[in-house]
């Protein structure tokens, strides 16, 4: 009896485990770019992002381009559940160079949104 109340114990502490750090791994595709600064040497961006649904926060985020421009961010949910605030963050700093001039934003389509382009003429970031 007592053998079958640990085993219990266990699998429910696994499932409580799982659902509480689980839904931080999972991809956020409903973040849209609420501000930006850029640095004055021009070497990052910060970010402040926000989500459209009322389910979740972002806690942090993956560039996806794969060492090749333009970068590709995908960004992730909290820590806490499906509406889990732990370690959420809404701002975000991105290392940029000289040959950066697109970011991206991954959606649930499978397919990328445009939020910020470089300006050729003025060299200034700007939204499309």
């Amino acid at each position: 009896m007592k053998k079958r109340v640990a085993v219990l114990a266990v699998l429910v502490l696994c499932v409580a485990g799982f659902y509480l750090v689980g839904f931080g791994f999972l991809e956020m595709e409903s973040v849209y770019l609420v501000d930006y600064s850029v640095s004055e040497d021009g070497t990052g961006i910060t970010m402040q992002v926000g989500c459209s649904t009322s389910m979740g926060y972002t806690r942090g985020f993956q560039d996806k381009g794969g060492g090749v421009k333009p970068h590709y961010l995908n960004f992730y949910r909290a820590f806490g559940g499906p509406n889990g605030s732990i370690g959420a963050n809404s701002e975000f700093k991105l290392q940029l160079d000289e040959t950066d001039r697109e970011i991206y934003f991954n959606r649930s389509d499978g397919g990328c949104e445009l939020v910020l382009q470089k300006n050729e003429a003025t060299g200034q970031w700007e939204r499309p």
